[in-house]
């Protein structure tokens, strides 16, 4: 029994140095890998960077020394597009990547969506929208088909919203998974005006997250077009997207007429008439003054201060203001009054 034991004993130790000298072997060619694969990587960037500018920049003819062979290549010219597309906004320069990057790199990025590692695939599904390589668009479709993450499935929408916008709206219609304010307003930012308008034609079927998104993101974009279907939100039934509304009206910050707002400064929530003295901001004061000093003494401290800022930001404001605090009897709205008429002649 003994000796069966270590004869058994000796084996193991054997089998394990087996596998621990190969697995030193491996480490040792995964490290020489990973060696060349650097050195490749910042030889192409020494050798390539001044013709990638002189072509990019300057408008010399294109080389085709600069097509990528292998991996690390293709890495170098991520770098180089991307501090490019992030430092420059230039459309001449930007079309250029594009249709380098539809020519030469499509066939590394197919490739790499049927990796069977997650960071591989999500690497390039960034790359193909960042890059805008639209002739991917169907291996996307079919990518789809197979198993993936809610993290690969939004960069996919990115992607559709980019190239296919109409597939897109059909995808975040059906779309079982339900994402965050703040990712619907990464997508929606990407749509062209006329696809991104349609989210407001059905907005009652979107999700809340979806109309919130899109009335946040209508505010960021500050087309004059939005104009009119935030005014048509402001009678909405939910007081949440009325309020947004409203938000998004003044960061576009154009009233072409006071009427539509006017109910509001009577409104039952504070909020309301919070936004609304904000947003007289945009129009004269001599078409708003009336409606500002009744937001002047009104009983929420934050709707008073913004109307005293309001009028304060006006040529005639101060003056305003003065006349105000002798006249008025409603002694928060004189404090208040009168604690911005001293702000702002201090920062005069």
């Amino acid at each position: 029994m003994i000796e069966l034991s270590i004869s058994f004993l000796l084996t193991a130790i054997v089998v394990l140095l087996v596998i621990l000298f190969l697995f030193t072997i491996y480490l040792l060619l995964q490290h020489q890998r990973e060696i060349r694969f650097a050195e490749t990587y910042d030889t192409y960037l020494q050798n390539y960077s001044q013709h990638w500018y002189n072509y990019l920049i300057n408008e010399e003819n294109f080389s085709i020394v600069l097509v990528p062979r292998g991996r690390a290549q293709v890495a170098a010219i991520e770098t180089i597009f991307s501090s490019y597309l992030k430092n420059i906004t230039n459309e001449i320069v930007e079309h250029k990547i594009k249709e380098f990057s539809n020519l030469y790199l499509k066939q590394f990025y197919k490739k790499d969506l049927a990796s069977k590692r997650w960071s591989i695939r999500m690497n390039a599904l960034y790359r193909i929208a960042d890059l805008q390589i639209e002739e991917l668009v169907d291996a996307c479709q079919q990518f789809e088909k197979a198993k993936i993450s809610e993290g690969e499935y939004f960069q996919l929408l990115k992607i559709y919203s980019l190239f296919q916008p109409e597939l897109f709206i059909e995808k975040i219609k059906e779309s079982s998974v339900n994402y965050s304010e703040s990712e619907y307003r990464r997508l929606f930012v990407l749509l062209e005006d006329d696809v991104f308008i349609r989210l407001f034609e059905d907005f009652d079927s979107w999700t809340k997250n979806i109309q919130f998104a899109a009335i946040d993101t209508a505010a960021v974009k500050r087309n004059m077009q939005y104009i009119d279907k935030l005014k048509q939100l402001l009678t909405h039934e939910v007081p949440e997207i009325t309020i947004r509304a409203l938000k998004g009206l003044y960061e576009i910050g154009v009233i072409d007429e006071i009427d539509p707002y006017v109910p509001f400064v009577t409104s039952d929530m504070w909020e309301v008439r919070l936004m609304v003295a904000k947003l007289f901001k945009h129009a004269p004061l001599d078409y708003t003054y009336a409606y500002l000093e009744q937001l002047l003494e009104d009983e929420n401290w934050w709707v008073r201060s913004q109307a005293a800022k309001t009028i304060a930001e006006n040529r005639e404001g101060i003056a305003k203001l003065q006349q105000f605090m002798e006249s008025s009897n409603d002694q928060y709205a004189i404090e208040i009054a009168q604690e911005i008429v001293v702000r702002r002649q201090g920062i005069k």
